[in-house]
């Protein structure tokens, strides 16, 4: 027979398709890549350029709070130096500004003083106050003016009011505002003083906030945007553009004043900011939200706070009793970043800017950083395309480079291969499967023992053959044995049921009277319990009891008593059967039980009448102590509808009842036991 030579067509050929499968294998690697840097490892780059310009604002929070943290040290200092210092003024004059130059840096502490509640400094004295401002030439000069009768005074003012409500070493941050003798903008941090400890008045230390947008201008070209801050209200502490966040008006003095404004009223006028004023107000509502649901939050301080300080509005009096009750206790572990988002313009950079809101501890103000976008995400794009570009060029190289190896070691040697198969075909057809030996690598030991295998393939078919001969022997004969085994463990499986069978009944039974024992009426009456209760119908029991059994096996022996069970135990039986009784068992010792599905009282105390009667007609011999001269029954029954709120227990308790009260009745009587009733007895006829 002829075949028809076997070619390899030059587009299925493993030269053809190799570079090719390795070409698209570079081309998916390539696009992979690029899917995966542009999901995963653009964004986090980016977002690692967004923590990075976090960071600096966290930064801004944290050289802000040194400034913080000396006016509250020096805050806390003047507070336990006047609490221990003697009621003079010499003392007074001489140690509270020596205090202020040694720990109060003339760059940003401005002013400070001690404040006395009325009378605390001298019987006669309502006001008396020690306060200390800086001149221009940064030199503590005395202020009197505090003091004078025909002022204001100071003990309503918003800084000193919630001093009341402060605990020894904390302190309080007032709202910004622009100082009326020094027309310099700042904050003022009040201290209790507490003597013997009673509140006696308060220290204050005044923070400079001029020069603070030069501090955040240093910190924000790093970022190559802005920063400002604002204190608790939301009113500006600094902003790059001053004259935007600024109010200037003359009072009927003539004297100028200047209000910084909060940002939500920057944001009515400026549409682009009210994204920013929207989050500023969203943060602070939420500090205030959190002191709110607290269940140590005083409810009436805002409303203390409110009546002792006329300059000090409903809503401020609010923020302050939340500011004082602590949301944001020192030490907390939660990131004062309060919120991060970004704008699709800006009301100074004019591009799409990321917004970051932090918060500054213990003052309540924020801070916040406008980034641009651009700028933010400019050395992340560098670095992706520099990695793009690193990683295309390295993937290309290690491609090519593989299939170059693999052509070298497998491709051209398994063509070799192939072409001395094809010569020795067509050459000579007993020499086809002589391959060339000469290599020492895979492909030498392939063809080695590829023709070894040849060689030995006809020897191990005729071996086949034999075997398979006596296999064939082995399996009939297994089979037959099998099928023996098979029968045998059938009967003896059939046999194991009817021992099992024969066990279990016996396991129901009572040996005695050949019916059902006490285990088998406990679960026979869990059964009819639960369809009775299912189907609303009524349940009845009916307890059987032999009149003084224990005198008759004293009169007449055991062998006689198990006689009268038996005896018993068949006219129950025979009673019952033409009735709806679900089971008939031996309760006790001399007493049975019959259950009986969907019967009232009236039919089973009929049913217990009749079995009364029949166990009398059995006309049995009883002369025992106290007998009738007949064995006789005392019957007791009981009828329930069972529910959820009744129990199994209910039936058995309420049917023992009544046979107690036939036994207590003079015996050989039914007693019934009716729900919501008194029993009642059926007496012989």
């Amino acid at each position: 027979m002829n075949e028809k030579p076997f070619s390899v067509r030059w587009y299925h050929s493993l030269q053809f398709r190799t570079p090719l499968v390795f070409f698209f294998l570079l081309v998916i690697l390539i696009i992979s890549l690029t899917l995966i840097m542009d999901r995963i490892g653009r964004p986090r780059m980016e977002e690692q350029s967004f923590r990075l310009v976090n960071q600096i604002g966290n930064t801004m929070v944290a050289q802000l709070g040194e400034r913080i943290a000396v006016a509250e040290s020096l805050a806390r200092a003047m507070a336990t130096t006047a609490a221990n210092l003697p009621l003079k003024v010499d003392d007074h004059m001489r140690f509270i500004p020596h205090l202020m130059e040694q720990l109060g840096p003339s760059s940003y502490i401005i002013g400070g003083g001690v404040w006395y509640e009325p009378y605390a400094f001298a019987p006669r004295l309502v006001r008396r106050s020690f306060f200390w401002g800086r001149n221009a030439e940064g030199t503590l000069e005395f202020v009197a003016d505090y003091d004078d009768p025909r002022g204001a005074g100071y003990h309503h003012e918003e800084w000193y009011v919630p001093g009341r409500f402060l605990t020894p070493n904390k302190v309080f941050w007032s709202r910004s505002y622009m100082d009326p003798h020094t027309y310099v903008p700042m904050v003022t941090c009040t201290a209790p003083i507490y003597r013997e400890d009673r509140f006696i008045g308060v220290v204050t230390v005044d923070l400079k906030l001029e020069g603070m947008e030069a501090f955040f201008e240093g910190e924000a070209t790093k970022m190559g945007g802005y920063a400002f801050a604002v204190d608790r209200n939301g009113t500006f502490l600094s902003f790059p553009d001053v004259p935007r966040t600024q109010n200037s008006y003359r009072d009927k003095f003539g004297r100028q004043h200047i209000e910084y404004i909060q940002a939500v009223e920057l944001g009515q006028r400026v549409p682009v900011f009210q994204s920013i004023a929207a989050a500023l107000q969203e943060c602070s509502t939420a500090l205030l939200d959190r002191v709110r649901q607290s269940d140590r939050f005083d409810r009436t301080m805002s409303e203390r706070i409110a009546q002792d300080s006329d300059l000090v509005s409903v809503v401020e009096a609010e923020r302050i009793a939340s500011v004082l009750q602590d949301p944001w206790p020192d030490g907390h572990d939660e990131d004062i970043l309060l919120k991060h988002f970004t704008t699709k313009g800006d009301l100074l950079l004019n591009e799409p800017c990321s917004i970051a809101i932090f918060h500054v501890p213990s003052t309540y103000w924020k801070i916040v950083t406008v980034t641009p976008i651009s700028h933010a995400i400019s050395a992340a794009t560098a670095l992706y395309r520099a990695l793009m570009l690193t990683l295309i060029i390295g993937v290309s190289g290690a491609v090519i480079g593989a299939f170059l190896t693999l052509d070298r070691i497998l491709i051209r040697p398994l063509a070799r291969i192939t072409q001395q198969l094809k010569t020795a075909v067509d050459t000579n057809a007993e020499e086809m499967l002589c391959l060339d030996l000469n290599r020492t690598d895979e492909f030498g030991a392939f063809t080695y023992w590829f023709n070894r295998r040849t060689r030995k393939l006809a020897d191990a078919l005729e071996q086949l053959r034999i075997v398979r001969g006596d296999l064939e022997g082995r399996v009939a004969d297994r089979t037959d044995k099998l099928e023996q085994a098979n029968i045998k463990l059938e009967l003896e499986v059939q046999q194991r049921r009817r021992v099992q069978h024969y066990l279990r009944r016996q396991a129901l039974l009572d040996p005695l009277t050949d019916i059902a024992n006490r285990r088998s009426f406990d679960a026979s009456l869990t059964s009819v319990w639960r369809h009775a209760a299912m189907n609303g119908s009524c349940l009845a029991m009916i307890l059987v009891d032999i009149d003084l059994f224990e005198q008759f096996n004293q009169a007449y022996g055991y062998q006689a008593g198990d006689q009268i069970l038996k005896s018993i135990a068949q006219t129950l039986v025979e009673a019952a059967r033409d009735c709806e009784a679900h089971h008939i068992a031996r309760f006790s010792g001399e007493q049975f039980a019959i259950i009986l599905r969907d019967t009232g009282m009236a039919a089973a105390i009929e049913l217990a009448e009749e079995i009364r009667l029949q166990v009398q007609a059995l006309d049995i011999p009883h002369n025992g102590e106290g007998a009738l001269g007949t064995v006789t029954v005392s019957i007791g029954v009981a009828s329930i509808r069972p529910d959820e709120t009744t129990a199994m227990e209910e039936l058995i308790t309420s049917a023992s009842q009544a046979l107690y009260r036939a036994k207590k009745e003079g015996r050989n009587r039914v007693a019934g036991d009716f729900e919501g009733a008194d029993g009642q007895a059926v007496s012989p006829a």
